[in-house]
C-alpha cells in the first residue's frame, strides 16, 4: 500500500524498530482487545504506529478495521483537526502524525467555548465528506492539543456513505451523523445544569433508538446491581 513518510524516515528502517519494539515490547502509547499503538520519537513529527492484534477470525477482522481506517484516513487528508496519515506500511502497519494532547477523559479545555465550536465545525466537515466517526462519545478519541485545539482520532469505526443505491450504508451513515452530533452535545455539556444549554444546540441532540435502549438496559443493570447490593448488606 501507499505510503508518504516524512522526511528522513525509510520505510524498511521503521518497519525493523516495529517488529523490534512489539518483540521487546517497549515504545508502548496504548493497547486493548483490537491492538496495540506505538510511538516512534525519532522523526520530525514524532509517529503513531497502530498495529492489529488477536488471533484467527479475531486478527482478521481487526486488520479489516485497521485497513478500513486506513481507507477513511486518506479521504481526510490533509483535514483540520485530524492526525495526518503517512500510509500502510508491510500491509499490517497505519503509521499516523502524533498529535502532542491528552485525551478529553484526562483534560478538560481552559476555553471550552472555542473548542466545543471548533470540534462542531470538525464534525461537519466530517460530514461534508462523506464520514460519520460512530464514535466519538469515547472520551479517548478526543484529545485536547497542547495549544487547546480539538483534535479527533481512531477512525475504525467510521461509516464511509457510499452515493447510489445502498439502503443500509445510508441508514448506518445517518446514525452515524447522528451519533456525532449527540456526542459532541454530551461532551460539552457534561455535568451542567440545565439552563446553561445555549440557544440551538439543544437542535443537535436527539437521541436515538439504539441509544435510548441501550440508556434503559444500562439504567436497568444499575439498578440490578444496587438492589444486589442492598440484599449484601
Amino acid at each position: 500500500m501507499a505510503n508518504n513518510l516524512p522526511e528522513g524516515v525509510n520505510e524498511e528502517t521503521l518497519t525493523q524498530w516495529i517488529e523490534t519494539s512489539l518483540s521487546n515490547n517497549t515504545n508502548n502509547l496504548s493497547s486493548g482487545l483490537q491492538g496495540q499503538t506505538l510511538i516512534y520519537k525519532e522523526s520530525q513529527p514524532s509517529l503513531v504506529i497502530k498495529v492489529s492484534h488477536g488471533r484467527g477470525l479475531m486478527l482478521l477482522l481487526n486488520k479489516r478495521m485497521l485497513k478500513h481506517e486506513y481507507d477513511v484516513d486518506c479521504r481526510l487528508d490533509g483535514f483540520k483537526g485530524i492526525p495526518d496519515c503517512y500510509g500502510m506500511i508491510a500491509n499490517n502497519f497505519l503509521v499516523l502524525e502524533y498529535v502532542d494532547g491528552q485525551p478529553i477523559r484526562q483534560c478538560r479545555p481552559l476555553d471550552e467555548a472555542s473548542y466545543f465550536s471548533k470540534l462542531l465545525e470538525i464534525i461537519k466537515q466530517l460530514h461534508l465528506h462523506g464520514i460519520g466517526h460512530m464514535d466519538l462519545k469515547k472520551r479517548d478519541n478526543l484529545l485536547v492539543s497542547h495549544d487547546d485545539q480539538p483534535c479527533v482520532i481512531d477512525f475504525g469505526a467510521a461509516v464511509i456513505f457510499k452515493p447510489g443505491f445502498h439502503p443500509f450504508n445510508h441508514f448506518a451513515y445517518k446514525l452515524a451523523r447522528q451519533f456525532d452530533y449527540n456526542a459532541w452535545f454530551a461532551h460539552k455539556y457534561r455535568d451542567k445544569p440545565e439552563d446553561s444549554i445555549e440557544e440551538g444546540d439543544r437542535d443537535y441532540f436527539s437521541r436515538t433508538l439504539v441509544e435510548r435502549v441501550s440508556h434503559k438496559v444500562k439504567r436497568l443493570y444499575k439498578d440490578r446491581l444496587r438492589y444486589i447490593f442492598k440484599l449484601k448488606r
